[in-house]
């Protein structure tokens, strides 16, 4: 099954991306603070929301907490670094591009992810849910403290 992809052809992807607004770099890096910023603040709230009436909660909370500062750390600032340095050596480029295809690719999976565990794995009532609680403040926090890479950007008024 081919899904007809191999019928594109190169010429009606440049008339079709004709239509597409661009963006300066300076923007690029305002669209990609403010998703990240978004998708930390989305986390952050149903995090707390799964831990609120949980007397554990304190030990979920930090639990997460300290999630979030280590997956940061480790891996956000890195991917978020990478982000930038992309955006800086491409230049002004279409809307959406400020990620790249693999990037949204896993965008959509950890989204899809999100709402799989939620919807099949998780009840509000249960142990699960208080760790599902922890697990999404720890991935909003990391994306909240790594959006801070996006942000220096922005400032740092370097738009070509």
């Amino acid at each position: 099954m081919s899904w007809g992809l191999r019928s594109i052809k190169p010429e009606a992807v440049i008339q079709a991306s004709k239509f597409i607004p661009k963006a300066s770099v300076r923007m690029q890096f305002v669209l990609a603070a403010l998703m990240w910023l978004v998708g930390a603040v989305i986390l952050l709230v149903r995090g707390i929301g799964y831990l609120h009436d949980r007397y554990w909660h304190a030990w979920a909370l930090s639990a997460g907490l300290a999630l979030g500062v280590i997956k940061s750390r480790a891996l956000l600032d890195q991917v978020a670094r990478k982000a930038v340095r992309r955006i800086r050596e491409r230049g002004a480029a279409q809307v959406f591009g400020f990620f790249s295809a693999r990037s949204w690719l896993l965008v959509a999976v950890m989204m899809g992810g999100g709402i799989t565990l939620r919807n099949i794995f998780v009840h509000p009532g249960l142990v699960g849910a208080g760790i599902l609680g922890a697990v999404y403040i720890g991935v909003g926090l990391a994306l909240l403290l790594a959006d801070r890479v996006f942000w220096q950007a922005v400032f740092a008024g370097e738009d070509p």
